[in-house]
């Protein structure tokens, strides 16, 4: 089978997926803390963080690149008040629909848009106006987590779905069922490193000669007789690695948020000759394992080195101890931030 967003596995830059071992958050996968949740399903990590860092101010555009649940948005959207305007994107149809009631609800003006953050600039330029606050907090919420359907948790019954845009095509189901052994296992451990990525494919391989494989619980179990013994011996679960290994490449992850970050360094360069980023804009991620973060430490240090950015974060910043006592599911968190630099600012 020839998957395209499988053939840019085979090429990944080494700039982005580095020898140095894979952190991966310790809950990344498990359905846990359901009872930590707030009403709407998710609490937003790094909340105040983000809001005195990026400090939108009253008529300002707000990109939030993944508008999840609403949370970031509808403090950002307090915000700017009803001069500015809040332009929200997201993949998941759901939870676009469930924060744009919110926004609507809480008359916050906003724009919201089924659409990757790959897009973003295409849909900026189309509001007329530039972007004074960017904001992209990566990976997958809490309800998506928790919903069974979804399939991204350790669910037992739960289908192999895994995508975050239920209208794209291919799920993990019919993924696991196509794919070459030699393409999982490729892909296992590229952005999983786990070190039974070739048990594990081989498995998968075997086991559907016989039956498809179609839920989390089968899944799960044919990772465990992968790891053998070694499996009750594991730090994490045995299926962390493989579970969040095909839920990013499933969706793509890593090549949008490089797009994302070549869209953003476009911008910064742009940013005085009417560019999708205004020239003093603030832009924040929010990331959650070193696949992620290590993309953008690189990307926001080469902006600062050539003068187009300064670091609004010169350490990494992590939820307090606080913080994750309240919501166990932010420790993994981790947030960076530049300004543009305004050549005509004495403060650039």
């Amino acid at each position: 089978m020839t998957i395209e967003w499988l053939m840019a596995v085979k090429q990944l830059d080494s700039s982005c997926i580095s020898r140095t071992a894979l952190k991966i958050p310790n809950d990344c996968c498990l359905d846990s803390d359901k009872s930590r949740m707030n009403e709407h399903g998710h609490i937003p990590v790094l909340l105040n963080e983000v809001l005195e860092t990026l400090a939108p101010r009253p008529g300002d555009v707000v990109v939030d690149c993944t508008l999840g649940r609403g949370g970031h948005a509808m403090a950002l959207g307090q915000a700017i008040g009803p001069d500015g305007l809040l332009l929200g994107l997201d993949r998941d149809s759901e939870n676009l629909a469930y924060a744009s009631k919110r926004l609507q609800e809480a008359e916050i003006p906003a724009s919201t848009i089924h659409d990757s953050f790959a897009r973003v600039t295409e849909h900026v330029q189309a509001l007329g106006r530039p972007a004074n606050v960017v904001l992209a907090d990566l990976g997958v919420s809490s309800n998506q987590l928790d919903d069974a359907r979804r399939g991204f948790g350790f669910h037992d019954e739960s289908p192999l779905d895994m995508r975050l845009d239920q209208q794209e095509q291919i799920d993990l189901t019919k993924l696991l069922a196509e794919i070459e052994e030699s393409e999982l296992a490729h892909l296992i451990r590229t952005y999983g490193e786990d070190p039974f990525a070739n048990a594990i494919a081989r498995k998968v391989a075997q086991e559907r000669q016989t039956r498809p494989i179609t839920t989390t619980g089968h899944l799960l179990d044919l990772v465990k007789e992968a790891y053998g013994p070694r499996a009750r011996s594991s730090r994490l679960h045995p299926a962390t690695r493989t579970f969040m290994a095909l839920r990013i490449a499933l969706n793509d992850e890593i090549a949008a948020l490089e797009t994302l970050l070549d869209r953003i360094g476009r911008g910064c360069e742009s940013a005085r000759t009417g560019g999708w980023l205004h020239p003093e804009a603030r832009v924040g991620i929010i990331s959650f394992h070193s696949l992620e973060d290590r993309p953008v430490k690189q990307a926001f240090a080469e902006l600062d080195r050539r003068g187009l950015a300064s670091r609004l974060t010169r350490r990494l910043v992590r939820p307090s101890d606080s913080e994750i006592q309240e919501n166990p599911r932010s420790r993994s968190a981790r947030f960076r931030a530049i300004r543009v630099s305004d050549p005509a600012s004495p403060s650039g």
